[in-house]
């Protein structure tokens, strides 16, 4: 060592030693660990052999040496000897070359605010977020305030193993969230991340991320201690499922998208192939006569959607009803015949008073409809042909001033 580099590691405020790399003897060590040592009435060994209780012989120490050379091993908890004690220490582990400089720290007693501030070493910026750290082996888990204030509880009632933590997991995400941390422990993976649901003192599910990362590892390269961090993300969680149902649902009347009917469309017509029944597909035109364009935008997005809310309340539990362009809607009639499906349509542009009045008062009237009717198989094999023969009948019974029209063609 050169003389600046001795008198900084003999000052160095953290206990700390030098092993040669080959055999792993300790060739020198600092104040700060021989006071560490005399404060147990020991004298420092001479060998990792002797300081590690996990080292059995010269090869154990070649391998935890071979590892910290490329990188795989930076720090690794581990109990030493002190004198007849064992002490569980962290050792943070340089390569030097011929030899490695290990830092010692004592990590019997960790303080986890202190931890929450020096040790994870992650980008705490989130309001929401909670640390916490895992002990492998004991399966302990120590959690912050943080944590306690994500789950609207007290710090003494946080979960405190693993088995408690997946207790507050929902239950379809907890064998999820179960396999990717053992894959992390298994494979000594160096973080891993999750999204599940918790249970809070609330008695809700709070949409939750976590990433842990390794800490620790032992000097056979175990993972020993797991430290991360839960962030709520209920937020982003309601603005995915909030963009996924302006996909599958009309934002203006409720009803199926053109792309989210289709598959419903799709799963209807197999069923009607492989039963050989009946089924039959409405085009429905709400506005035949032009009259809505004669509206301000308001009264005819209110028109449109009276139409639609009226069609749908008076459709079966099992009919699929879409709309496909801005003023017209798909109707998927399964198991029902071109004479049912009349008589159900006939019922639509009849309105009872009640319904009439309410149709009114929304700038709607079924007198303004006009509805194609096409048949599987006879006017179609797919829901593509079935859908243009639909609308082929809408126009046929506009030019001939009719209001319900099986196609001709």
């Amino acid at each position: 060592m050169t003389t600046a580099f001795e008198q900084a590691f003999k000052h160095m405020p953290t206990p700390a030693f030098i092993l040669e790399s080959q055999t792993g003897e300790l060739i020198s060590y600092n104040q700060n660990f021989q006071t560490f040592f005399e404060n147990w009435n020991a004298t420092p060994p001479d060998s990792w052999m002797s300081l590690s209780e996990e080292a059995q012989s010269k090869q154990d120490w070649q391998q935890l040496c071979d590892k910290i050379k490329i990188g795989s091993i930076e720090r690794c908890e581990t109990l030493i000897r002190v004198g007849n004690k064992l002490v569980n220490t962290q050792l943070d582990m340089q390569n030097l070359g011929d030899t490695i400089l290990a830092c010692v720290y004592h990590t019997d007693h960790m303080d986890l605010t202190a931890a929450e501030n020096t040790l994870l070493k992650f980008a705490l910026t989130e309001s929401s977020a909670g640390l916490w750290i895992w002990e492998t082996e004991s399966d302990l888990v120590s959690c912050s305030k943080s944590i306690a204030n994500l789950l609207k509880c007290k710090v003494e009632d946080t979960p405190k193993s693993t088995a408690e933590w997946h207790k507050l997991v929902h239950p379809d995400d907890v064998k999820q969230l179960a396999a990717v941390v053992d894959e992390h422990v298994a494979l000594n993976q160096d973080y891993y991340e999750a999204e599940y649901r918790i249970l809070t003192g609330n008695q809700d599910y709070l949409w939750v991320k976590e990433r842990g990362r390794t800490y620790t590892k032992t000097a056979n390269n175990k993972t020993k201690k797991v430290i991360g961090f839960v962030v709520d993300i209920s937020h982003q969680k309601a603005l995915e499922e909030h963009l996924r149902n302006q996909a599958t649902f009309d934002e203006l009347t409720g009803l199926l998208t053109r792309s989210a009917a289709l598959t419903h469309f799709k799963k209807q017509l197999g069923l009607a192939k492989r039963q050989y029944t009946p089924l039959t597909m409405a085009k429905i035109h709400l506005d035949a006569h032009n009259r809505l364009s004669e509206l301000t935008m308001e009264a005819r997005n209110i028109a449109i959607q009276t139409s639609a809310r009226y069609i749908y309340k008076k459709i079966r539990e099992a009919d699929v009803l879409a709309r496909v362009e801005a003023n017209k809607l798909l109707l998927l009639l399964p198991n029902t015949s071109v004479k049912d499906a009349n008589t159900l349509l006939t019922s639509i542009i009849n309105p009872k008073a009640d319904e009439e009045a309410i149709l009114a008062a929304g700038n709607s009237s079924p007198a303004d409809f006009c509805i194609g009717i096409a048949a599987f198989p006879e006017d179609g094999e797919s829901i593509e042909e079935l859908a243009l023969s639909a609308n082929q009948a809408v126009e046929q019974g506009q030019q001939k001033h009719t209001q319900i029209i099986v196609n001709e063609s």
